[in-house]
């Protein structure tokens, strides 16, 4: 009689709101998994008008568990409605967090109950469960806390609780007084982190679920699959680009969703500027160079990461090696310097056609760029200049020309040093005073043609005018005899 009067006053005990023993010695293998198949995971139910039960569900609505066949379900694993009035709970084992940094928990849910009046929460203890507090906001969704609590308040959470945050509604339209609407409509996973629980040695988790003493014809909640560890950390990463004189923008790329940001460009001799904390910053290097970018990210409640990057900045200068010959305007060479880096490097000139080796060739006189880049180099650009070679005798004009295409005289115009004329025109014209030929172009030569025919005549009469570099304007005319 006595042992009977023990075993009923321990069941008492046990069935108390929020009771669970001592919570010692709990579970601290993680990350923890249960999923409900093989037995009830070692968590218990109690409260006012409890129902929760433990099984393969066969409800109107809920008439599946969240994975596999069994879940914990409110009113039964068979009925269509939950106790009028009900205020009950579904207790866990104890945990030990001592070795949890990041707690983080996630499980599948499905409610189906009267919208803002029905429903339920999620509560820890951390003093074996005198007190208990409900987890996490509502209506607040990011990458840590997903259908995370879709009512606030649920109207009958209140004998359990004064937070009353929670699941609730239904699938059904309003019907009477009965509101409908803001179900699940099947499971969900629910998930959130818990930065206030880490390295509790003793935790303790429940499912708290409230109904009014009306419309109370629904299947009530159900929960399977919980999922107790770590968070999932963050994983830094980065992308850059480069603008001109060693500026780089930096965007954050980084996953899961972090909340802060510590940037190190690599760059000391920039003093303070070699630092952010802005997401997405902007640096101006101060010299060419090799430099290893490193960002930190951390938040929302879950591991920091780290990642590095290369970025080497150049500078690049266009030096001219030989000048463009004075008669053809054709030979000059220019050739890329580069500082800040020494490994492969890819060349790109503006020449026609495109000329991509340290050294650009056969360049007439003028302007040339030249853009350098590489793997982890930012590119720059440069500009060079090719001139004429002025050591060219003077400007002279044969008598005579013989246009019969065996490569040897077989133009008409200036002789020598071409590229150093300025403002150059030459007219030509036959004995009865026609224009034949006339040229701005002291490289174009008359090929002893009129209108692409040739011509029958003899003798011609030419004049011209232009300016060498550094000399006055010249004028000159002559006869010239064309031999053919």
């Amino acid at each position: 009689m006595k042992n009977c009067v023990l075993m009923l006053a321990a069941i008492l005990f046990m069935s108390a709101p929020g009771v669970f023993g001592q919570c010692t010695g709990g579970i601290n293998i993680f990350p923890y998994n249960e999923g409900f198949e093989i037995s009830d995971g070692g968590w218990v139910s109690g409260g006012s008008g409890n129902d929760w039960a433990w099984g393969a569900p066969a409800k109107p609505v809920i008439n599946a568990a969240g994975g596999g066949t069994k879940c914990w379900t409110t009113g039964g694993l068979a009925g269509s409605s939950y106790t009028n009035s009900e205020a009950s709970w579904l207790q866990s084992p104890c945990f030990d967090f001592s070795n949890l940094q990041y707690p983080f928990v996630s499980f599948k849910i499905n409610w189906e109950t009267e919208q803002q009046f029905d429903g339920a929460s999620f509560q820890y203890s951390i003093d074996n469960g005198s007190t208990w507090i409900t987890i996490g906001p509502a209506n607040y969704s990011d990458c840590m806390q997903k259908n995370w609590f879709n009512q606030d308040p649920v109207t009958y959470l209140s004998p359990l609780t004064a937070e009353r945050r929670g699941w609730s509604g239904n699938k059904q339209p309003t019907s009477g007084s009965c509101r409908g609407g803001n179900g699940s409509n099947g499971w969900l996973t629910a998930q959130t982190i818990m930065p206030g629980l880490a390295y509790r040695p003793a935790v303790l988790f429940r499912f708290i679920f409230g109904a009014g003493s009306i419309c109370n014809s629904y299947d009530g909640v159900a929960v399977d699959d919980i999922y107790i560890g770590e968070a999932p950390p963050n994983r830094a990463s980065f992308t850059y680009n480069c603008a001109d004189s060693g500026k780089v923008s930096f965007t954050n790329t980084s996953i899961l969703c972090p909340t802060t940001f510590q940037w190190d460009f690599g760059d000391p001799a920039s003093g303070t500027n070699n630092t952010s904390s802005l997401q997405n910053p902007a640096h101006t290097y101060t010299s060419p160079g090799a430099y290893t970018v490193k960002l930190t990210v951390n938040g929302p409640g879950n591991a920091p990461s780290t990642t590095t990057d290369e970025v080497t900045i150049i500078s690049v200068t266009a030096t001219m090696l030989s000048a463009a010959d004075c008669q053809t305007n054709t030979g000059g060479s220019i050739m890329a310097n580069v500082t800040g880096a020494t490994g492969a490097l890819n060349y790109s000139w503006n020449t026609n056609p495109a000329q991509n080796n340290q050294t650009a060739n056969n360049l007439s006189a003028g302007l040339y760029t030249v853009t350098v880049s590489g793997t982890n180099i930012c590119p720059a650009k440069a500009t060079g200049e090719i001139v004429n070679d002025f050591s060219c005798p003077d400007i002279y004009f044969p008598s005579g020309f013989t246009p019969n295409n065996d490569g040897r005289n077989d133009g008409f115009g200036p002789v020598g040093g071409l590229a150093s004329l300025r403002n150059y025109q030459i007219r030509i014209y036959n004995r009865w005073g026609q224009e034949v030929f006339s040229a701005t172009d002291p490289f174009r030569k008359w090929d002893g043609k009129v209108k692409d025919q040739p011509t029958d005549g003899n003798v011609f009469v030419w004049f011209a005018e232009f300016e060498i570099i550094g000399k006055p304007k010249e004028m000159r005319k002559g006869v010239l005899t064309l031999i053919r």
